[in-house]
Parts: C-alpha cells; sequence; structure tokens
C-alpha cells in the first residue's frame, strides 16, 4: 500500500442491521458510485441468524421503502391491526387500533424476521462489498500532509491494515468505535427482555393482532409473524420501589411507539421508559 493511500472511501464498522442499512443509503445516495470504495466490517464469518423478530411501525416502512426493500418484506408478513392489552391484576383488557398510511398499505405495522431484513438489505449491496471474519482491534488517525488528505487507519485481528476517508460506527452496543471516539460507556435500564420465536408447524391459529399481558412490573405478549410463527416478547423492570407501581397504559403507544410501564409517576414512567444507551 502506498504511502498516503486510501483502500475505501467509506468503511461502515458492522454488518447489522444498521451497518447494511448504511450502506445500502450510501450507496442509493451516489456515495462511491456503484458501490466501489464502500466497505463494510463484520467480524462474524457470515450474517448473523442471531435475534428472532421485531415489530416494524410505519415511520420504519418509509424507511425500508427509501432504502428500496420495504416491497420484499411486506409481501411475506401481514398487518397488525391492533394490540389487546391486558391486566392479569384486575382482569381488565384495553383494545389499541393502529393507525396506517392513507396513501399506502406498505407503510402499516407489521412483524418481521430479523435475518428476512438482514438478507433484504444484503442483497442490496454487491459481491465483496462485506468483509466477513473482519474483527476491528484498534482505530487511529493519520492528519493529514502535504502530498495526502486526513486518514483512519483500522488494524483488523488477522493484522489486515485499511485506511478510510470516513469511518462509520456500526458496532453495537460494545462498540469499538464509540470507545475510540471518547463516548461513555453503555448504561443499564433497570430494563430486561426475553425474545424468542416460537413455531407451529400446523399453524397456531392466532388473529393477526398483539396480545399483551401485564402483572407486577413484567409486561409479556404473542404476536404473530405469519401463520406459523409467534414472536413472543418478555419485559420486566424494577426501577421504583415495587409498593409504590400503579398500572398505566400510555394511550400514545397505538401510534406512535410509546410504552407501557409501571410506576407511581408520570416522571418515573419516563425513566422506566429508558433504552439502554449511551
Amino acid at each position: 500500500m502506498a504511502d498516503g493511500s486510501v483502500d475505501a472511501e467509506v468503511v461502515i464498522v458492522g454488518g447489522g442491521i444498521a451497518g447494511l442499512a448504511t450502506a445500502v443509503a450510501l450507496q442509493r445516495a451516489g456515495v462511491a458510485p456503484g458501490g466501489r470504495g464502500i466497505l463494510v466490517l463484520e467480524r462474524h464469518p457470515e450474517l448473523r441468524a442471531t435475534g428472532t423478530a421485531m415489530t416494524v411501525f410505519p415511520n420504519g416502512w418509509f424507511a425500508l421503502r427509501a432504502l428500496g426493500v420495504a416491497h420484499k418484506l411486506t409481501s411475506r408478513y401481514g398487518v397488525i391491526e391492533k394490540s389487546r392489552v391486558t391486566n392479569l391484576e384486575t382482569g381488565t383488557t384495553q383494545v389499541f387500533r393502529f393507525a396506517g398510511n392513507k396513501v399506502s398499505d406498505e407503510v402499516r405495522m407489521r412483524a418481521v424476521g430479523r435475518k428476512a431484513l438482514l438478507d433484504a438489505l444484503a442483497d442490496e449491496l454487491p459481491p465483496g462489498m462485506v468483509r466477513f471474519s473482519s474483527k476491528l482491534v484498534s482505530i487511529d488517525a493519520v492528519p493529514a500532509t502535504s502530498g495526502s488528505s486526513e486518514a483512519t487507519v483500522l488494524r483488523l485481528e488477522d493484522g489486515a491494515v485499511i485506511r478510510a476517508k470516513i469511518l462509520i460506527g456500526c458496532d453495537g452496543v460494545h462498540s469499538v468505535v464509540a470507545r475510540w471516539l471518547g463516548l461513555s460507556e453503555p448504561l443499564r435500564s433497570g430494563r430486561s427482555t426475553i425474545r424468542g420465536l416460537s413455531v407451529y408447524p400446523s399453524g397456531h391459529g392466532l388473529k393477526q393482532e398483539i396480545r399483551q399481558y401485564l402483572s407486577n412490573g413484567i409486561r409479556a405478549g404473542l404476536l404473530p409473524i405469519s401463520n406459523t410463527g409467534i414472536y413472543p416478547p418478555s419485559t420486566w423492570a424494577r426501577t421504583c420501589p415495587p409498593s409504590t407501581w400503579t398500572w398505566s397504559v400510555t394511550p400514545t403507544w397505538a401510534t406512535s411507539r410509546g410504552h407501557h410501564c409501571c410506576t407511581e409517576t408520570p416522571g418515573a414512567c419516563s425513566r422506566a421508559r429508558q433504552p439502554v444507551g449511551r
């Protein structure tokens, strides 16, 4: 590699949903035409199959449509039209209907498989843009000189060295890029979640709606993602003394992706809603 050369215009660290979506967006925007000069580094040997499913709200479908992949998924996953929320302490059930989009049925709430979304994004990228088994171990900034522009030097676990003009970190909660930038470490939200996927080869027979059950600080649910698959997320949080908690379902959840939370005051409710972040 000659001094002053740049191996990639843009290097994206992390080949998950964020990393692949960023690569697709840059390619569609004309950055490094034809994908040349964009490189995605993924530390695993292939696209990860970990994770189960996720709920994609209308704003997410607008983004996926802009990336040119929404149609690949809407044909596979049905629309979620309503949610039933049952308080197991009182036995009461509230029903919320999810607002759709008057212009397009494509941008309505659906649950999709994580791997299916990854594959849809990866199919938009040319071969070789995603470099697998590429674990980043260190980053150094090289200042500009009279014969070259400023660059970032990435060193991988296998000994490879890559120079880039632009570095984008999409490498998850324990991000090497974030640590290099001096960002704070992730914080615990006080909330734990279990995700899974149940498969019924003969069909589960449930309606295409969310069923949620709330009890003593725990929220569990059933969400069909297909005729044979059910996504059963469970979440529990203890951010306030249990003796002071009361049930409160935020009425805006059905339209703005709010949260069901259990707390004694609206202020504490916002604390219970905090995700893991920096």
